[in-house]
């Protein structure tokens, strides 16, 4: 962390939790992202969920990170037996406090609580969910870090930021977003690198 930082940079990982098989390449990109956040003291927020963001988080964690885990769920048992979502990947975890009548409400609150927190928001792949915590970060005004080598939502994000971008006439809307676009992890860590110097 930059000594001139009073609080840690704190980064939220979005990204892909349906694959059945993951690359020995997407693993390593994810445990060097994960190592990286945590040599610099970072607080990492995650949807306590499996895929990408685990895998990130695991690898912080492991080296000492915060990992804040947000949870669709009320409490730890219903995070295990109903969502069926892991607790390995996180070192807080923070609920939800109520239930909605829809489960997709409880993952878009898990979600819309999540956002808020953060600097910066990085994407590694996703798909709908992924696409909407972006949506999110994007009216909080968060700087947005594209990781493209995961594809999905990431893609799918950029086409719908640049279609918008070039033809909303209200500035307004999104002053303050930024998206950041990095082919692979290499790239995401050196934008990341550039914001912690400059908080």
């Amino acid at each position: 962390m930059d000594k001139k930082s009073k609080q840690p940079l704190r980064v939220t990982v979005y990204g892909g939790t349906n694959n059945k098989h993951y690359t020995e390449a997407e693993l390593d990109c994810s445990e060097k992202l994960g190592k990286y956040l945590a040599s610099i003291g970072a607080e990492v927020l995650t949807g306590a969920c499996r895929g990408f963001p685990r895998f990130v988080g695991k690898a912080a964690k492991r080296d000492g990170a915060k990992v804040i885990g947000y949870s669709p769920a009320k409490n730890e048992k219903e995070h295990i037996e109903k969502y069926n979502f892991p607790m390995d990947g996180v070192t807080h975890m923070e609920y939800i406090t109520r239930d909605g009548e829809h489960q997709a409400d409880n993952f878009l609150r898990r979600s819309w609580d999540m956002v808020p927190f953060s600097d910066v928001a990085i994407a590694l792949g996703g798909s709908w969910g992924t696409y909407t915590e972006l949506l999110f970060s994007f009216w909080y005004k968060k700087t947005i870090i594209l990781v493209h080598e995961f594809g999905g939502a990431v893609e799918a994000f950029l086409n719908t930021w640049s279609f918008f971008d070039n033809r909303d006439n209200n500035p307004a809307v999104h002053q303050g977003a930024k998206v950041i676009n990095a082919k692979n992890v290499d790239e995401a860590i050196a934008a990341l690198e550039k914001i912690r110097k400059g908080k």
